[in-house]
């Protein structure tokens, strides 16, 4: 480690104790010689697969069980098949270190933040503070997100401040990019329900199994079990609301920056876009093509690291989420309308600076026009989006920009919860948010975030949400502790009950198909309007509702 990050984690430390001394909570955290030695193992649970000793997570009183796998390894025969159930081991297992993460390109990123990358990568984290046999705790189970660095060992995710607000935690790896999506016929012909690709949300389903037979162990209770995730991850969640294969494994759903109505043209661009069989079966045919593999066999004996390097660097490779009939029966918007989504209470959110908006954009005026006329001129629309977002410079053209890519990514995701509860005839409730504090600095530890992401990025909520800001390289101030705090108690509300309002926590309304509002989280805890003015709101929902194509 460099001199100046042992002084950045230094102040970072200092400034949590400051923070949590405040709070009355200075007597969870471990001491400065606990930090420096670690805590001694604790006493074995058994699991289904043997016994494992944790260690002392970042909060006194908290254990974290660190790389506990679910499932076997994914190489070999096992690469592209359905997860099978991980071996047994003899005597007591220390899980006292991360597990390895599933191949994948990780060019650019410092040495020392890369795992151990391995198809035997199903493995899972656990954080708790339960102890005895008192009441069983709800879970949360939380899938990672980022466009590289997909692994669950970083400190963004660390789950010890919601441990110690009485949630189980629990991060798992799963396999990602071709080796968690690809199609092709021959797979399609051996699997046993016709269907190839979502490896990676089998293996999902296989982790909430896992969590579903083993997490009482731990102080957790199988039947309040929130699954949650951002942007890839909270695509999975998204799948997963429309898939039968997780049915009665999880009771809430928690999706960062994860869903759009279901005819808004991101999507295609987004995590969450998926493919028909037979073009994703294509895709693949066409991959194995230019790898020179000339069969499963070829395909499943290529090195896994050449595999994804080549595979990452294909235009032409998709590795999105596949309508295979069996893990994604049919598009988001027909299992809405046979009401056919999971009924389970539902929090979802988008950042401010997410969905094209960004401070630090740059857009001349001349592209601004353009984009107007190519974007709403088939529809009649452009000079209507001209006046609610004027501009006459190159400046105003970057801010009316991101000023229309805020409102609509809240529009979206307010028609998204009416189709939800209207169309699926779904109970829900379902809470929205709209992420608005800019983490201060930048993060140099947590890759998946990287040192590039300016204003309230996508991402920048998850800090929050999960709350514990210590061992990054970010200044945190005592606002950002309490931002955490307030932020991750309404999580852990809405795991332990499936609603996130509670004592001593902002009133948070739920949605209403008939009342577009959203919550206001971060810079501020509050309603807001899903659109900065009553005529954006009739534009942005007229533009949606025309779109044709319905994903």
């Amino acid at each position: 480690m460099s001199n100046s990050r042992t002084r950045s984690a230094a102040l970072n430390r200092r400034g949590f104790l400051g923070a949590a001394a405040a709070a009355g909570l200075l007597g969870t955290l471990p001491t400065p010689a606990e930090a420096a030695r670690g805590a001694a193992a604790t006493d074995p649970v058994t699991t289904e697969s043997g016994q494992v000793t944790g260690v002392q997570g970042g909060l006194r009183g908290v254990t974290v069980y660190k790389g506990v796998p679910y499932a076997a390894s994914t190489a070999g025969a096992n690469r592209w098949r359905p997860p099978q159930p991980a071996p047994s081991w003899d005597g007591v297992r220390a899980a006292d270190s991360w597990g390895p993460a599933c191949p994948q390109p990780v060019t650019g990123i410092p040495s020392d933040q890369v795992p151990e990358l391995s198809e035997d990568c199903l493995n899972l984290n656990i954080w708790t503070a339960a102890t005895g046999s008192g009441d069983p705790r709800p879970v949360l189970v939380w899938l990672y997100g980022g466009d590289t660095a997909l692994w669950s060992g970083q400190e963004i995710y660390n789950g010890s401040l919601l441990a110690a607000k009485g949630v189980v935690v629990v991060t798992l790896n799963h396999r990602v990019g071709v080796l968690g999506g690809l199609a092709h016929p021959g797979l399609t012909a051996e699997s046993a329900y016709g269907g190839s690709g979502n490896w990676g949300t089998l293996d999902v389903v296989a982790a909430l199994e896992w969590v579903g037979r083993n997490i009482g162990a731990f102080g957790g209770d199988p039947d309040r079990v929130t699954l949650g995730g951002w942007a890839q991850g909270a695509a999975v969640v998204n799948v997963l609301l429309s898939s039968r294969r997780a049915r009665g494994l999880y009771h809430r759903a928690l999706l960062s920056s994860g869903v759009r109505y279901t005819k808004d043209p991101a999507i295609a661009r987004g995590p969450a876009r998926h493919r028909s069989l037979a073009d994703a079966e294509a895709d693949g045919t066409g991959l194995a093509a230019r790898l020179g593999a000339d069969g499963l066999a070829a395909l499943r004996a290529l090195d896994a690291g050449d595999l994804v390097t080549r595979a990452a660097a294909d235009p032409a490779a998709d590795s999105g989420h596949v309508l295979d009939g069996y893990v994604l029966p049919d598009t988001y918007t027909a299992v809405l309308a046979a009401r056919a989504e999971t009924d389970v209470p539902v929090l979802t959110g988008v950042c401010k600076d997410a969905g094209g908006a960004s401070p630090a954009l740059e857009l001349t005026l001349d592209a601004y026009r353009a984009y107007a006329a190519s974007e709403f001129g088939p529809l009649g629309l452009a000079d209507t989006f001209l006046t609610l977002y004027p501009a006459d410079t190159d400046a105003a053209a970057a801010q009316q920009f991101s000023a229309w890519a805020r409102d609509e990514q809240r529009v979206s995701a307010f028609l998204w919860g009416g189709q939800f509860l209207d169309t699926a005839g779904n109970s829900g409730p379902v809470h929205t948010y709209y992420w608005t504090r800019v983490p201060p600095g930048y993060d140099g530890t947590n890759p998946a975030i990287g040192t590039a992401a300016t204003g309230a990025f996508q991402g920048s909520d998850v800090y929050y949400l999960l709350g514990f800001l210590y061992d990054t390289d970010r200044p945190w101030t005592s606002q950002d502790y309490d931002i955490a705090d307030t932020t991750a108690s309404c999580v852990a509300r809405f795991a332990a009950t499936g609603d996130p309002n509670g004592a001593s926590l902002p009133t948070w309304p739920a949605l209403a198909a008939d009342t577009p509002g959203t919550m206001e989280l971060g810079a501020r805890f509050g309603t807001l309007a899903v659109a900065d003015s009553d005529a954006r709101l009739a534009f942005a929902e007229s533009y949606l509702r025309s779109q044709t194509e319905e994903f």
